[in-house]
């Protein structure tokens, strides 16, 4: 089971068990940004900010359970043409 976040019918934060089974129903297209995407959604910047996101989520802890340092990284992303194109930078 994935629990999932959102907003509800009357715009408070909700969660929601979804069953692993449901979950490929609704797997987005998903790519790294590019120099080339970057180039074409922000023309003129060398890199976007987290104002220039359309959403932000602070990435999970790895797998292994090690200690990958202690600065938080978030993954900030912007759809476009049907696809969410992420990139990581600090929160």
């Amino acid at each position: 089971m994935a629990i999932l976040s959102g907003v509800d019918e009357a715009g408070t934060e909700a969660f929601y068990d979804i069953p692993d089974s449901d979950l490929s129903k609704y797997q987005l297209k998903t790519a790294q940004l590019s120099d080339e995407i970057r180039t074409r959604l922000f023309p003129g910047k060398d890199k976007p900010t987290k104002d220039d996101a359309q959403g932000v989520m602070a990435t999970a802890p790895s797998a292994s359970g090690e200690v990958e340092g202690y600065i938080a990284t978030c993954v900030y992303w912007i759809t476009d043409g049907g696809t969410l194109y992420y990139w990581y930078d600090y929160c």
